[in-house]
């Protein structure tokens, strides 16, 4: 969409409602180029010739919105498109970045709407027009579709689909969830889902994994739970957007369904115990009773705290994995075995270093 040139680059202050107002006067007044009296057109006319069935949000004064259109005079003649450059326009309303005629034509549009403006030449490029591609006087026609709206006071929207009746534990911060997704954009665009890839996404949750959005609005999800997730483009990929499939500035909305959760390990942790660890750590690892602890008798010592409910391992990676890493950290000459000079609590190492940099 043009900028507001000179002659109509100072945008009318007016309220809201006395704006709304001569909206719906010149709704009334219908198409065409001359009011009921004959004279010139007073203001913008709209008409709304396709309205969805839902509309949660109207467009308001300071709202970025995206848009595409295309723009005619009079007799038809094609003057400019978002479509031919194949570029959304993203911009904000109703504060003097558009000609003034098209800042009005926006307010109160729904995603998914689509309109057709005329826009009196005083509301548009006056009697001075735009060199080259605007004639002086010149009455323009836009056919709109709003695909976007947001404001930078939104925040991470929330709605249940379906919860179940038992939940006794909800997600919190630092969890290992599994969930499936549809992600769309709010006109309905599909850019991802979990389902076409065989499995659920797994991961952390506030662990810096996931955008900020999904993060928040993962929050006291239970197993089994359905949420519809709206989340604003700045705590989700921002003006620069994402390579697949998702543009600069877009609100995206998530289908989610929460298929598992877990409690998460602090961080650096790969296993933790329920209570405290055993008193003679060494001594029970040490199964052969050889003062030695090989890969094996590490490896069956673990798997045995976990079989009987004594700890857990770092969910979301493969158990063998993680006890080998475990091994390694724990083998600290990487002779192939741990003595009991070697073998250390990380808990304890910890504290170790706060002392040290004390």
């Amino acid at each position: 969409m043009f900028p507001a040139g000179p002659p109509s680059h100072s945008l009318l202050r007016l309220p809201l409602l006395q704006l709304l107002l001569l909206v719906v006067q010149a709704v009334g007044r219908g198409l065409g180029r001359a009011s009921p009296a004959g004279g010139p057109l007073e203001d913008v006319v709209i008409e709304r010739y396709h309205i969805p069935r839902a509309c949660p949000r109207e467009v308001q004064m300071g709202d970025f919105v995206r848009y595409h259109y295309n723009g005619t005079f009079e007799d038809g003649k094609k003057f400019d498109s978002s479509y031919d450059r194949n570029t959304l326009v993203a911009i904000v309303v109703g504060v003097g970045r558009l000609i003034t005629g098209m800042d009005r034509g926006l307010m109160g549009m729904c995603v998914n709407e689509r309109r057709r403006l005329i826009v009196p030449p005083h509301l548009g490029y006056g009697s001075i027009g735009l060199a080259g591609l605007i004639p002086p006087d010149a009455t323009l026609y836009f056919d709109v579709v709003l695909l976007d709206v947001w404001n930078k006071e939104d925040t991470v929207q929330v709605s249940t689909l379906l919860r179940p009746p038992h939940c006794p534990r909800m997600v919190q911060d630092g969890d290992f969830v599994r969930y499936h997704y549809n992600g769309t954009l709010l006109d309905g665009t599909s850019f991802d889902t979990s389902y076409s890839k065989g499995g659920t996404y797994d991961t952390y949750v506030g662990s810096g994994w996931l955008i900020k959005g999904m993060d928040q609005g993962l929050l006291g999800m239970c197993p089994g739970e359905r949420r519809k997730i709206i989340i604003p483009p700045f705590l989700a990929y921002g003006e620069k957007g994402y390579a697949r499939g998702v543009p600069g500035s877009a609100v995206l909305l998530f289908e989610v369904e929460l298929v598992s959760r877990e409690d998460g390990l602090p961080t650096g942790y790969l296993f933790v115990w329920h209570k405290d660890p055993p008193a003679n750590l060494f001594e029970d690892m040490d199964l052969n009773k050889d003062g030695e602890v090989p890969p094996e008798e590490f490896s069956t010592f673990i798997k045995a705290q976990v079989s009987e409910g004594k700890g857990r391992l770092m969910p979301g990676q493969d158990p063998e994995k993680t006890i080998g890493d475990m091994f390694q950290n724990q083998d600290r000459n990487q002779d192939g075995k741990i003595t009991v000079d070697e073998l250390k609590l990380k808990s304890d190492e910890d504290e170790e270093r706060v002392h040290e940099e004390l």
